[in-house]
């Protein structure tokens, strides 16, 4: 038998309406409603945030506690922000350093001035700057310190265009607290030559003569406004003028006994040989040394640091 099925379904053309072509029809109408159910609903609003709260509540007769400290709100924000764009780290954290002394500056500003010549002094008005001292000058009282001589700064001396020390130092005592009697008063220079011939001779020759230590150097001038021998038979200024040079009047030992410069006996021998020692061996630190035997120096030894132009030194 042979089996057959009808088609029942409608086959006529599916009319469309001119609603429909413009989105009003019915079909239109249900899509629309469609699509409307399956949309999500819309997110509720947050919350505000506790800042926002305090801004809506701030009032403008207020001032911030920032402005009241002087930091306004963009310096803020650009602090904020370079931070958080550099953190700072341990390397980048140092120790603050003490604020610059408002003083002087031991080597900066000192080394900038002219070295000072030792017998400067006549230039004392003009040439001292309150406050500074020549690196020269600050040199030579470090050696004097270094070797134990006890010695103290002096005011400035001015007395006229021939007379005055700018630096002036009085000695004290030497090396091996060898006493200065009376202390002295001449230039640096001066002062640091005397103590390095008597910590370098006289004392050593004293002991090898007599076996024992040295008591003092007996002293008979430094620092001095005078021609040269109290301007007898001469105009020229004396090395004394400005502290340039020191006279030596004897030694005392420890035991007491004082070898006075003058000139001794024939049997006077340990004496003789220590004047004679101590006077040649000072021509290795002075320019100039002179003693008994010249004229106006036969109770004295002198001598002094004279700038002489052919650089040659003069010992009688």
């Amino acid at each position: 038998m042979t089996s057959f099925s009808v088609d029942t379904s409608d086959k006529g053309t599916q009319v469309v309406t001119r609603g429909d072509e413009a989105g009003q029809g019915p079909l239109q109408q249900v899509a629309a409603t469609a699509v409307a159910t399956q949309a999500p609903a819309a997110a509720p609003e947050p919350p505000p945030s506790i800042e926002q709260l305090i801004a809506s509540t701030e009032t403008e007769a207020g001032v911030p506690i920032d402005s009241y400290l002087g930091i306004s709100t963009k310096e803020e924000a650009a602090v904020v922000a370079a931070n958080a764009a550099a953190p700072l780290t341990p390397a980048d954290i140092k120790p603050e350093s003490p604020a610059p002394d408002a003083g002087i500056d031991p080597i900066q500003t000192a080394s900038l001035l002219p070295l000072s010549d030792p017998g400067a002094g006549a230039s004392a008005q003009k040439g001292r700057l309150p406050g500074l001292m020549p690196l020269a000058e600050r040199q030579c009282r470090s050696s004097l310190r270094e070797m134990g001589v006890s010695f103290s700064d002096v005011e400035e001396i001015a007395n006229g265009s021939h007379c005055g020390i700018a630096y002036p130092v009085k000695l004290q005592s030497l090396s091996g607290k060898i006493a200065v009697s009376p202390n002295v008063t001449v230039n640096c220079q001066t002062a640091l030559a005397f103590a390095e011939w008597v910590q370098n001779d006289v004392a050593p020759a004293a002991r090898v003569r007599y076996l024992t230590g040295l008591k003092s150097v007996n002293t008979m001038g430094g620092y001095s406004c005078r021609r040269m021998n109290n301007g007898t038979g001469t105009r020229a200024w004396s090395e004394h003028s400005q502290g340039n040079a020191i006279d030596v009047g004897g030694f005392t030992l420890n035991t007491g006994k004082t070898i006075d410069v003058s000139s001794k006996s024939f049997f006077a021998f340990r004496e003789k040989g220590l004047l004679k020692t101590v006077r040649a061996s000072g021509c290795d630190y002075f320019n100039t040394v002179l003693g008994p035997g010249y004229p106006k120096h036969d109770d004295h030894l002198h001598f002094d640091l004279m700038q002489r132009n052919s650089d040659r030194s003069y010992c009688k």
